[in-house]
């Protein structure tokens, strides 16, 4: 790889990565939006921060497991049918930042879903493992949840890997939209939970293990894409993206704004 190689590709790089911090936390602010909606709608009065939601008054058993698992039950769903939509319609082509953010927002949002199931009997933290704790339910049935979680990996990263395929005329453009983001979009993503959380009113061990964990996790499916159709490329001509994103970095600014102001708790009316 030569200099000019690497130098066209570090836009392609910086702005997947941008977009994986904006989708990713586009759709933790979703996620915890409909916990607090759950609550909300059964009576209760969410207050919601960047990771957490509680209710007042302390709901009852069943309330609790609905309003738990509204969170990744919705993040699966709305990612589902983001991954379809994009499969028949590909938004964004034209525009590559954009789409990228598009893209890890859905498959973020599916990872959100099946991450709570992939450690549901492992650390026995979570929506999922604590709405099944409730609901009294068997090692078994965690376990089943987990192999299930664990399975979707995959298959979430296949169609990540088709996803991107239509942008990249070559596979180190596959590489820069999947691979070096996952590793930096990662790393920003836990700073920011990191300064979410000691902002935060939320003390609890398990809670604050449980977001970092997620936060680690959240992109996974990336890299492993790779192992889909490595030689396989769909776009005619060299994939480029404008650096700086201008309008991505003022989006991403407003979200950390928006998070920093639910640090002090967000109380549902």
């Amino acid at each position: 790889m030569n200099g000019t190689q690497a130098h066209s590709r570090a836009p392609i790089i910086l702005g997947s990565s941008l977009g994986l911090v904006i989708g990713a936390t586009i759709m933790i602010l979703l996620h915890e939006s409909s916990h607090a909606i759950a609550g909300a709608v059964q009576g209760l009065h969410p207050t919601q921060v960047p990771f957490a939601v509680d209710y007042t008054p302390e709901p009852g058993t069943s309330a609790h497991v609905i309003a738990l698992l509204a969170g990744p039950a919705f993040s699966l769903v709305s990612g589902a049918i983001g991954i379809a939509v994009d499969r028949i319609a590909v938004p964004l082509l034209g525009r590559p930042f954009w789409r990228m953010v598009w893209v890890w927002t859905i498959f973020t949002s599916v990872q959100e879903g099946l991450g709570y199931l992939q450690i549901t009997a492992i650390m026995g933290a979570g929506d999922t493992a604590q709405a099944f704790d409730l609901m009294g339910l068997s090692s078994g049935a965690l376990i089943t949840a987990t192999i299930i979680g664990w399975a979707g990996l995959p298959v979430t990263a296949w169609l990540f890997a088709g996803a991107i395929r239509p942008m990249c005329s070559t596979v180190r453009e596959k590489r820069a939209l999947a691979v070096w983001p996952w590793i930096i979009g990662t790393v920003v993503l836990l700073v920011l939970m990191t300064i979410y959380v000691l902002l935060g009113p939320v003390k609890d061990a398990g809670v604050i293990v449980a977001v970092l964990a997620g936060a680690l996790a959240v992109g996974i499916f990336a890299p492993i894409s790779m192992m889909f159709g490595t030689e396989k490329v769909g776009a005619d001509k060299p994939l480029t993206m404008h650096w700086p994103a201008t309008g991505g970095l003022i989006l991403l600014v407003i979200l950390v704004a928006v998070n920093l102001v639910l640090t002090q708790g967000w109380i549902w009316p």
